[in-house]
């Protein structure tokens, strides 16, 4: 069976904002739709062309359990088309790309939108257990009068609500201590770090600066003040290494070194792109971007490094598509934590962990920093957890035009040691 080439034609996305911030109003049903309208308008495709839509969030509401078939019916893509939501954590977004290129690959699917939306500012709150247990039982009574009596068993300490839990559930540490181990065991200083984040800063201004960021954003209307959110609010265009380094170390706080200004903050935002199959991209039309190459997910032990997905995932790339890391022009990886970054990009370098974890005979490689992030990143443009991956591929794919090059990459770590690679390619 022979399969469909899959073009990216474009993408789009929402300002990155502070959680709490403009965007504190809005579901990420809200951001999501506001996206998805946007691209449609900015590709003057008929929302009738669509036949499939693959969306995700990695913290949902029960309220809205399918935000891409939410996203669909309203507006205006045909209650026909199938959507179905994905989550992966920080990689949802590559996996929804993924699902969606596959749909097309097979046959499925002529036309696909594929991406994600996150607000941190708006998570479900959870009760404890006990009151539960409670509610669950009143809930089974037959008069009010029982329904009352039930409920008024439960205990102050047990009323209070939870917001959701940061920890991992299998080793119940958060990502932040999770990197704090890394940096110790792969000898990433605070210094090292902090300089990680003035460069992700520095070059998402020049991005700024040059308009490429502010061509992917589409502007968003909060609601109430009907505020007009046109950018970005977390970079730091003119970043001061004297602040950066001033910042107090977040989770370990006697001997850490992970702090708020070298990790990625909580961020509200959308994204998504738009996927077609060569032919109906040719028959619409449209040049596309790119095409998908490959899509590689990986996972690995949580207890040996559970932020080293991207070492994993494009080892897994590299083998199935006897390609190397210097085949690729440009490199995007996703910026969870400036150490993240570094152990990973050292993880990339070393031999005996090619050896001993990644079932290879020698390292992925040395890498050129020169096609590295080339307008930051995570920390310094923010990170809506669903929306980053879509972010990723369309900052890439528009680069590799601008660049005239042949080859990308995008790699994400993801919570619960997972890690995903996708591999564009210019064609004619």
């Amino acid at each position: 069976m022979s399969l469909n080439r899959v073009a990216v034609i474009a993408g789009c996305r929402t300002p990155f904002v502070k959680a709490s911030g403009s965007f504190n109003d809005m579901t990420a049903l809200d951001l999501g739709k506001a996206c998805v309208k946007e691209l449609l308008n900015r590709t003057d495709i008929s929302p009738k062309e669509v036949d499939e839509i693959v969306y995700g969030t990695a913290i949902s509401k029960p309220s809205v359990a399918n935000i891409a078939r939410e996203v669909a019916l309203t507006i205006g893509i045909p209650h026909s088309a199938p959507g179905h939501t994905v989550q992966m954590a920080c990689a949802t977004g590559a996996r929804a790309i993924a699902s969606a290129a596959a749909s097309i690959a097979l046959g499925n699917s002529d036309v696909a939108i594929a991406g994600g939306a996150e607000s941190l500012s708006d998570v479900p709150m959870t009760v404890s257990e006990p009151f539960r247990r409670i509610l669950m039982e009143a809930n089974g009574k037959k008069t009010q009068e029982e329904k009352m009596y039930t409920i008024m068993q439960v205990k102050l300490q047990d009323i209070m609500p939870s917001g959701i839990s940061i920890s991992e559930p299998y080793t119940g540490l958060t990502m932040g201590e999770h990197c704090e181990l890394l940096n110790r065991e792969w000898g990433v200083s605070r210094q090292d770090q902090d300089e990680y984040a003035f460069r992700s800063h520095l070059y998402a201004g020049r991005g700024i600066d040059a308009g490429h960021i502010s061509a992917e954003i589409a502007t968003v209307y909060a609601p109430k003040a009907y505020k007009a959110v046109t950018e970005d609010d977390i970079v730091r265009k003119n970043p001061d290494r004297a602040k950066i380094a001033s910042l107090k170390p977040a989770f370990d706080k006697e001997f850490g070194t992970v702090s708020p200004a070298n990790s990625s903050p909580l961020t509200d935002g959308a994204s998504a792109v738009l996927l077609m199959s060569e032919e109906k991209a040719k028959a619409l039309g449209y040049k596309p971007l790119a095409y998908i190459k490959h899509c590689a997910f990986a996972g690995l032990d949580p207890d040996r490094g559970l932020l080293l997905g991207p070492a994993f995932a494009t080892a897994k790339a590299f083998a199935q598509t006897k390609l190397s890391l210097k085949d690729m022009d440009l490199i995007e990886m996703h910026e969870a934590f400036a150490g993240q970054i570094l152990c990973n990009l050292k993880a990339f370098a070393c031999n005996k962990f090619a050896q001993e974890r990644l079932n290879r005979s020698e390292a992925i490689g040395e890498m050129d920093m020169e096609k590295f992030n080339v307008y930051g990143g995570s920390i310094s443009l923010g990170h809506p957890f669903g929306a980053t991956g879509a972010r990723l591929l369309t900052t890439l794919a528009n680069e590799m035009n601008r660049r005239d090059v042949g080859l990308g990459m995008v790699t994400i770590c993801a919570g619960g040691a997972l890690g995903a690679t996708i591999i564009l390619e210019r064609g004619n």
